[in-house]
């Protein structure tokens, strides 16, 4: 297959001189080289080590750390959910790339979202910070060429939610909450609302379904409802669509429990 310009610039991708200034060691250095198999809307150089090298030297240190983070969180919940390895690598590339546009400043993003023509609420104008995933889904696009909505769409879910969203996108919203630098008495929860609960498991035996390896619909009530808590202690603007999401997955919860 011809390689086009768009994965030459993604092959040739190299880190800046100074990044060593920005990162605590070499964060790109372990991820692999490669894909497993051609996945559609992905190019072909667009590689778990390529999406960092692209990726992190876009922000901070310290949100590196974070991204990298989400990033081995990622990969491991997508083990813990059996995901086939082209689905595994959607949710780690998603990972590795949520955060793209996270240290743009408020006014920026809402330029950007508007220039996308994103149509805001007055809410979002002036929080400006709740539209840097859907922001970086645009950038990840026309940057890198990646035009695989699964992926996109996890980028943009990845702090609100959406009703509904497929499984790579809950992975990827999980693995954000589930960093290892986020509070333990906010990551606990969601860590055992994950693990398959017993009454549940059998009645899915008695009734001939396969057990269940975990509770992502679980895990995303819990991990919405410690945010939302979050959000009123700080006393911080709630967006409207975070109800909604929460509300979403309740009924799915509560749906399974009878």
């Amino acid at each position: 297959m011809p390689t086009s310009r768009k994965d030459k610039a993604l092959n040739s991708v190299s880190l800046p001189d100074n990044l060593s200034d920005n990162l605590s060691g070499d964060l790109c250095s372990d991820l692999p080289g490669d894909m497993p198999g051609d996945i559609p809307g992905v190019p072909s150089g667009l590689t778990l080590k390529a999406a960092s090298e692209w990726a992190l030297p876009r922000v901070s240190g310290k949100r590196a750390e974070h991204v990298r983070g989400v990033y081995k969180v990622g990969a491991k919940l997508a083990a813990m959910a059996h995901l086939r390895p082209e689905d595994s690598f959607m949710v780690e590339l998603a990972c590795l790339l949520h955060d793209a546009c996270k240290e743009y400043k408020d006014t920026r993003l809402v330029e950007m979202a508007q220039s996308y023509g994103m149509t805001l609420s007055s809410l979002e104008k002036i929080n400006g910070h709740l539209l840097h995933g859907p922001v970086a889904a645009f950038v990840v696009r026309d940057e890198l060429g990646l035009t695989n909505e699964t992926v996109l769409q996890a980028i943009t879910e990845h702090t609100l939610g959406n009703c509904p969203m497929t499984d790579i996108s809950k992975l990827v919203f999980l693995a954000d909450c589930l960093e290892e630098s986020r509070p333990k008495d906010f990551t606990k929860p969601i860590w055992a609302a994950l693990q398959p609960d017993r009454g549940r498991d059998d009645k899915k035996k008695k009734s001939g379904q396969e057990k269940t390896k975990v509770n992502l619909d679980d895990a995303m009530l819990v991990a919405l409802d410690l945010s939302l808590v979050h959000v009123l202690e700080t006393k911080r603007a709630i967006h409207p669509k975070t109800v909604d999401v929460r509300n979403y997955f309740l009924g799915i919860v509560r749906a399974t429990e009878k």
